[in-house]
């Protein structure tokens, strides 16, 4: 069975990215991740995640904190979806007004959900959703500003192949 280590999972917090593009000062980012698992009872636990195993979840938290003194404002959080991992559909979430996209190339094309294309066969045409399982990164864009000394946090969790 192979387990992804804690190097690759801190590896992921250097391939996180944020724009605008002058963050050096005022935004402090933090990226955690929790292994999800139930408890006795059914209710969900996290584990901060030093290795994560197949078919285990993991929950990414995307945390950002204003720490000027001015207010910050066109915030885009990205976040990758791993080599050997599969977005969980619906996972992501907020509570910081956004618009969320997400993309099915690495990063080259973002689109809403659900993400649709137009195959032809036959000479005939044909709609299909391509599922969230497909889906190599996801993008949120604040549509809130960041007062100083707020936080803002993005979550998405991925399933480990």
């Amino acid at each position: 069975m192979a387990v992804i280590k804690k190097g690759f999972l801190l590896l992921l917090s250097t391939i996180f990215c944020v724009a605008p593009f002058a963050l050096a000062d005022p935004l402090k980012s933090t990226l955690e991740a929790y292994v999800v698992k139930k408890d006795s009872k059914g209710k969900e636990v996290f584990e901060k995640a030093q290795n994560a195993a197949p078919g285990e979840i993991v929950e990414y938290r995307l945390i950002y904190q204003n720490t000027g003194k001015t207010v910050l404002s066109s915030l885009v959080v990205n976040g990758p979806v791993p080599n050997h991992t599969k977005y969980i559909g619906n996972s992501a979430k907020t509570e910081v007004s956004h618009d969320f996209l997400v993309s099915i190339d690495h990063g080259n094309t973002w689109e809403k959900e659900p993400v649709k294309r137009v195959e032809e066969k036959n000479g005939k045409k044909k709609t299909i959703i391509i599922p969230p399982e497909k889906y190599t990164n996801v993008q949120w864009i604040s549509n809130a500003p960041m007062d100083p000394s707020s936080i803002q946090e993005y979550i998405y969790r991925v399933k480990i192949n």
